[in-house]
């Protein structure tokens, strides 16, 4: 088993497609959401661009593989160079595999078999990633990087099984089978070919995979607990807040992934002040600890902080 190096740009861009249409956006991105939404009316024509973007990646369904090349780079040029280099043959088989139990194919998708180019394809994701990920990368790098470091912890404490187990609260390791919440049935046999791990950002709520690849790989919510319990309008959340108000439920719940005052604050779309009011009457409460190394400064919850948000999920 492996861990993703870095965070994986196409990877974001076409799962942030997805959070746009789904319901219950998370709470990590309610701010974004807003501000893309701004960001789409001024730009040119945005509105038929991300109406197209989101027939690409549907809110419920399957998308093709090619959209999210296995490139182990953070410059997302590097994966635009992917999808344009994929021989006509493969790109088909990819669509092939992608709509064979669909009783309609997307016109973009049935244009795109019949002339096997990805250019017009690539123009509209480098579009959207302009607006919507790129402007976020650092957000995204730093939850992406959290997880990662959680991983790695997870296996020097307890090894593989033990990472296996606490992947994901929707993720169940019932050994040898690794299973997830998915919508639809599928086995995936690994045939000694490892598996990888990619945590993302905009990721929520259950695991994603390949349709078909050569390395399996598993996409996960990054920040453990936090896709699950700052959902909108989740009812982890709405507990919470009857207990602590809202404002600190939320900041609770995303100490799991940023775990700064400045990741807090951008994650939330709240004022580094307010983070530091609302931190301070948390630790008062016991839910959290603060430790200071220099000017960086470090939030982690406590055992009665994990206990109550493990609370709120049941």
């Amino acid at each position: 088993m492996r861990v993703a190096r870095t965070a994986h740009p196409t990877w974001e861009a076409a799962l942030s497609i997805n959070s746009l249409q789904a319901p219950g956006t998370p709470a990590h991105l309610w701010h974004w959401r807003g501000g893309l939404r701004e960001a789409v009316r001024r730009s040119p024509d945005g509105s038929r661009r991300l109406s197209a973007a989101a027939a690409l990646v549907p809110a419920a369904g399957r998308f093709p593989d090619f959209l999210t090349p296995p490139v182990g780079d953070s410059d997302v040029e590097a994966h635009f160079a992917a999808i344009l280099s994929l021989p006509a043959a493969d790109l088909r088989d990819d669509l092939r595999r992608t709509f064979a139990h669909r009783g309609a194919v997307p016109r973009w998708a049935r244009r795109l078999f019949a002339d096997g180019r990805t250019d017009e394809i690539v123009e509209l994701l480098r579009w959207y990633h302009e607006l919507a990920v790129g402007p976020s990368w650092p957000v995204v790098q730093r939850r992406v990087d959290a997880e990662r470091a959680r991983y790695t912890q997870r296996l020097l404490d307890d090894g593989v099984e033990g990472l296996f187990r606490h992947l994901h609260p929707s993720i169940r390791w019932r050994n040898p089978v690794l299973e997830a919440r998915y919508p639809v049935d599928r086995t995936i046999v690994l045939a000694g070919r490892g598996l990888t791990v990619v945590p993302a950002h905009f990721c929520w709520g259950g695991p994603v995979t390949f349709l078909h690849t050569e390395q399996p790989t598993l996409v996960c919510p990054a920040g453990g607990l936090t896709s699950v319990m700052a959902t909108e309008p989740g009812e982890s959340v709405r507990r919470l807040a009857a207990l602590i108000g809202r404002t600190r439920a939320r900041l609770l719940a995303q100490v799991v992934a940023a775990a700064t005052p400045g990741g807090l604050a951008a994650d939330l779309g709240i004022s580094a002040a307010s983070v530091s009011q609302h931190t301070k009457a948390l630790r008062e409460a016991g839910l959290l600890t603060t430790t200071r190394s220099g000017p960086a400064v470090r939030h982690v919850l406590t055992p009665l902080g994990r206990a109550v948000l493990d609370a709120g999920q049941g």
